[in-house]
């Protein structure tokens, strides 16, 4: 079993965002709650202050040997109206046709192949854990498994996300996903100090070798993207100016490290959307931007507007960023089950809805999660439940 620390969540009142969802008459002041838990986890902070005006959400996936970080202060929000999005340019990825929306259940048949994407555009990605419910680590044989029942549940899926190196998810992730066509996005979680953060990206380029020896692969062109750290400027609003110039120094570094092993692609920093406004140098030095955003926490959104949320935000930070980019959403989703956050209501036809807003207004996502995920903490109640396909066949 994965050794593990403590961590905390901390979940308080919602917040709103300007030019998508409404602020409701009354707004609704819960007072944080605390609680402990084991294993990775997810911590989400929504905040308001004391005039019920302030906005700061996050939602951090945390290894289990991570130092908790600390509470989120309370700041004033920065608004900005509606803006136009910028042409984009296209990825260096060139296929053909669109991808087919996700489907909200695992189907017996379909092709191993992933869907074709539009020339410049990857497509429809998900998130795929390589942890049990019981915590422990998911063997080769299961990722295996389970990834070919992603490629074959008929959802047109095109690349799968992974956020660190630990229980050889690199190795035994990028190994499935290239034997069914498909596309990896790998992450380095541990950026605490640099002998935490060169440890994993030692072991992520060793591992990344291990997957070309066990399908005879020749070079890196399978890994879609890298992000160097997920959601660390929102762990540490505080500390938010160092933090970032630490993140885009260890992008730096990865960088270098992976183009000399024959890496081609994009090395960027992960993390929540509206801290691209505040800080547009996270947009990073590459063509590609990633940036994690979920209209369920906000809160005041209910599944009926996510389309336009996302569709608007992303403006919004393209904006930031410039069209020298290409902005793409790394991970969205909506909870199949769980209490309701304000007026977003999670549950299965809900979760159905959110995928068809989501296919109709971005090109290239990242949809939470493959499977339900019963090692994460079960406060607040929606955080086991985002997975597509249901629950993992291994649990």
């Amino acid at each position: 079993m994965v050794s593990a620390r403590l961590a905390v969540l901390a979940v308080a009142a919602a917040s709103i965002f300007n030019g998508v969802c409404a602020l409701p008459q009354a707004m609704d002041k819960r007072m944080a709650t605390v609680t402990q838990v084991v294993r990775p986890v997810v911590k989400v902070f929504v905040v308001v202050d004391q005039d019920g005006n302030t906005i700061s959400y996050s939602r951090s996936t945390v290894q289990p040997d991570a130092t908790p970080s600390p509470k989120p202060r309370r700041r004033k929000s920065k608004t900005s109206a509606t803006t136009t999005t910028p042409p984009a340019p296209a990825l260096d990825i060139v296929e053909t046709s669109a991808p087919a929306p996700a489907q909200t259940s695992q189907s017996s048949g379909g092709s191993t192949d992933p869907a074709p994407v539009a020339d410049g555009k990857l497509g429809l990605g998900i998130v795929y854990s390589p942890y049990h419910d019981n915590q422990m680590c998911k063997d080769t044989a299961t990722v295996e498994s389970e990834i070919a029942a992603i490629a074959a549940s008929g959802g047109g899926y095109n690349w799968l996300r992974i956020y660190g190196v630990d229980c050889d998810q690199v190795a035994n992730v990028v190994t499935a996903a290239w034997n069914h066509q498909l596309k990896v996005m790998l992450g380095i979680y541990n950026v605490e100090d640099d002998a935490a953060f060169n440890a994993d990206l030692s072991s992520l380029v060793s591992q990344v070798k291990t997957a070309m020896t066990a399908t005879g692969k020749k070079d890196w062109s399978g890994i879609a993207f890298i992000s160097v750290g997920n959601e660390v400027v929102n762990q540490n609003p505080g500390n938010a100016e160092a933090t970032v110039s630490k993140l885009l120094s260890y992008a730096a570094i990865t960088r270098k490290t992976v183009q000399a092993e024959g890496y081609t692609g994009s090395v960027g920093n992960t993390d929540v959307w509206i801290w691209y406004k505040t800080y547009p140098q996270l947009c990073g030095e590459d063509n590609l931007v990633m940036i994690n955003m979920h209209p369920f926490f906000d809160g005041n959104c209910d599944v009926a507007s996510s389309g336009a949320f996302l569709k608007t935000h992303l403006a919004e930070i393209q904006a930031a960023c410039g069209a020298d980019k290409q902005v793409i959403i790394s991970e969205t989703g909506w909870p199949n089950a769980g209490d309701a956050m304000g007026v977003a209501i999670p549950g299965q036809p809900e979760q159905a809805q959110f995928l068809q807003l989501a296919a109709s207004n971005l090109d290239t996502y990242m949809l939470l999660t493959a499977y339900d995920e019963g090692w994460k903490p079960a406060t607040p109640s929606v955080e086991r439940h985002w997975g597509i396909l249901g629950s993992s066949p291994s649990h």
